[in-house]
């Protein structure tokens, strides 16, 4: 079996799971069906990827033929995950005493105090979660986190619960990506709009915007707008922004 198979049975397995999270009151009508659209979107994608590639083990790829390019700029953004957990560690320091319930590097967290972020494991930071849902930072650092390794099923859970509670722009921004690699665009433009409406400077929803509508929506006018904005902005990394210049130069020469 493929990784695109193995992707594909766990989107599956979690699409067959909402009904009892549903029966179980763990998710509520709403978030219910946003989750099956936006899982059966992903599935959508992953049986089209199946379907061209047969039995190539290479892992989850975009639609379309510009995949080096879309790829750059979207985990290159990701160094604020750590001002993410900073945040969130700051935001708990007046926590009483004995608070959490979690040990090692979890407690230094709640603490206030800021230990090796990298020593932090994926199940920590769950455990840290759990028990303060109401902290969205962490939150949002641990769905960023499974973003930014590509895995998607986690971060979707994560960000969903996050637009439960506030419509957050990378929340909406990155499940607009993830909606987008699933093989449904106009569904993923929506979300990375909302996402500039509430922060028209968020750079990574201004690069994924470019990209759904170069590529996805095959609007190269419509790209054009956000492409100029993000080449003019300030904070922009270096590979990302020579990717948007070369867009750009597509997008003027008609091509």
């Amino acid at each position: 079996m493929s990784v695109l198979d193995d992707q594909l049975a766990q989107v599956e397995r979690d699409l067959s799971e909402i009904d009892g999270q549903v029966a179980a009151g763990e998710l509520d009508l709403e978030t219910a069906d946003r989750l099956r659209a936006t899982y059966r979107g992903e599935a959508d994608g992953l049986r089209a990827q199946i379907a061209s590639q047969g039995s190539h083990d290479g892992g989850s790829k975009p639609p379309g033929g510009r995949v080096s390019r879309r790829v750059v700029g979207v985990t290159v953004f990701g160094l604020a995950a750590v001002a993410i957990l900073i945040l969130a560690a700051v935001s708990l320091t007046d926590r009483p005493a004995g608070g959490s319930a979690t040990g090692g590097v979890a407690a230094d967290v709640l603490n206030g105090e800021q230990p090796d972020l990298g020593a932090i494991t994926n199940e920590e930071m769950e455990a840290v979660v759990a028990a303060n849902p109401e902290v969205i930072p962490m939150r949002l650092a641990l769905a960023r986190r499974y973003f930014d390794a590509g895995e998607f099923t986690p971060a979707l859970d994560h960000y969903m619960i996050i637009l439960d509670t506030e419509q957050n722009p990378e929340a909406l921004a990155n499940v607009g990506w993830m909606t987008y690699l699933s093989g449904r665009p106009d569904v993923a433009a929506t979300f990375v709009e909302e996402s500039l409406a509430r922060d028209p400077s968020y750079l990574p929803a201004i690069w994924f915007l470019a990209n759904i509508r170069f590529e996805g929506l095959n609007d190269p006018a419509g790209a054009r707008e956000p492409l100029e904005r993000l080449i003019a902005a300030d904070g922009v990394p270096d590979d990302v922004r020579g990717a948007a210049e070369a867009m750009l130069e597509e997008v003027r020469s008609g091509s």
